[in-house]
Formats: structure tokens, sequence, C-alpha cells
């Protein structure tokens, strides 16, 4: 089982080391805080389907907009890669950025409440 898991990451990569906790998730992970409610939102990004091109080339972006469940006031956020998909900038309109702690911290306080 373990050749098989060995296989599947090097075909489909490990992920991003912070997200779902899921084998072969690829998917990168941001944790958006609404500046009106305080709820934290995870945003999860497949950097092999979710980003486009940029007219320049050479480099990557993608735009999403998260909606929490305490409110439908969008939280705009615009993220640019370079040629390798790693990060370079964030934007955001209606959030701050905020780590993976702070997400857990807040779901847990509402497992608990």
């Amino acid at each position: 089982m373990e050749f098989l898991q060995r296989i599947a990451k090097a075909l489909f990569g490990g992920g991003s080391g912070s997200g779902s906790g899921v084998a072969g998730d690829v998917g990168l992970y941001y944790y958006v805080k609404s500046k009106k409610t305080g709820e934290i939102i995870r945003l999860r990004v497949n950097p092999n389907n979710d980003l486009s091109e940029t007219d320049e080339g050479g480099s990557y972006f993608v735009r999403k907009l998260l909606h929490g469940t305490r409110t439908y006031d969008p939280i705009e956020v615009e993220l640019t890669y370079d040629k390798n998909r790693k990060m370079t900038e964030i934007k955001i309109t209606g959030g701050d950025q905020v780590d993976r702690a702070a997400f857990e911290a807040q779901q847990a306080a509402a497992q608990e409440g």
C-alpha cells in the first residue's frame, strides 16, 4: 500500500503541507478573515486547474470571491504566481490574510460553543 501511495505522490504531488490532510491533495490553502464579521474562511487553489496565465506571459493569477456562513458580503482575493506557480503576491478586498492556526482555533471554538 505504501508503494502505491509513493507512486501517487510522485505523479500527483504531495500538496502544500497546509491543506486538508488528504493524501494526494495538490491544493494550496490560504486563510482569509472577513473584516465585517471576523469569520475565517479557508480558500483552496488548485495550481493545476485554477491558475490563468497573465497577458504578458511567464506568470499566473487567480481571482476568487469568498462568502462566509455569517454573511453574503463577498471577499475578493487575487493571487499572483511566478512561472513555477509559487505565490508572489496576494491582494484581499474585504478581509485580511491569517494563518492556519487562527482558522483551526476558530473552528475548535465553534465546535465547543
